[in-house]
C-alpha cells in the first residue's frame, strides 16, 4: 500500500514538474516565503484580534494554529521520517533557493494554513475567509509545485490542520464559556 501510494506521489510530482514556468517559480516561491514560519498567519491573526478585540478570539486562533504546527511539523513528521522530494533532486533541478532539512510527511505549511481557514470561518466574515481560503490554497500548492513536498503530504497536512483547528475551537470555547460566558462574542 504505501509503495503503491510513493509510486503515484512520484509520478505526480513529475507530472507538475511540466507546469515549471519562471514566473510560476517566482510565485511559489513567494507563496511559499508567505507561509513560512507563520508569516502571512501571524499578521492576518493580530489584524483580527485587532478588529475583533475579542481575547477569546485571539486565544483560540493562535492555540489552534500553534497545534496544527506542532502536531505535524514536531511530532508526526518525526514519528513518519519520509523523505521530502526535493532531497531526490539534483542540483540544477531545485527551484527552491533553500532546501528544508527536516521530513515531509504532513506539510506544516497546509496544516497552518487549513487551522487559519477554519478559524476564520468561525470569527470571520464570508470575504475573509475567502481571501485565507485563496492563500491557504495558494501557499499549499506552493509546497507541492516547488517540490518540497508530495501531493499525499499537503492533502494530509490539510485535514490535520482542519481537525487540529476544530479540536482545539472546541476545548477553548470550553475553558472560556466556564470561566465568563461573556467573554465569547
Amino acid at each position: 500500500m504505501l509503495n503503491k501510494i510513493q509510486t503515484t506521489d512520484d509520478a505526480l510530482i513529475r507530472k507538475v514538474a511540466v507546469l515549471h514556468r519562471p514566473f510560476l517559480n517566482k510565485l511559489m516561491r513567494f507563496l511559499t516565503f508567505l507561509g513560512d514560519q507563520g508569516k502571512i498567519w501571524i499578521l492576518i491573526w493580530a489584524s483580527i484580534c485587532f478588529v475583533k478585540r475579542s481575547v477569546y478570539v485571539g486565544v483560540s486562533i493562535l492555540v489552534s494554529v500553534l497545534f496544527a504546527f506542532v502536531s505535524s511539523e514536531v511530532i508526526i513528521k518525526r514519528i513518519v521520517g519520509r523523505v521530502r522530494p526535493c532531497h531526490k533532486l539534483d542540483e540544477e533541478d531545485l527551484i527552491l533557493k533553500r532546501i528544508p532539512k527536516f521530513y515531509s510527511f504532513p506539510s506544516s505549511h497546509s496544516a497552518t494554513s487549513f487551522a487559519m481557514v477554519m478559524l476564520s470561518m468561525m470569527h470571520c466574515s464570508m470575504w475573509t475567509t475567502l481571501l485565507i481560503l485563496v492563500l491557504a490554497i495558494g501557499i499549499s500548492f506552493s509546497r507541492f509545485y516547488l517540490q518540497a513536498h508530495y501531493l499525499t503530504d499537503v492533502v494530509c497536512g490539510i485535514i490535520i490542520g482542519i481537525c487540529c483547528s476544530l479540536v482545539m475551537y472546541r476545548i477553548i470555547y470550553t475553558i472560556f464559556y466556564t470561566i465568563d460566558p461573556t467573554l465569547i462574542k
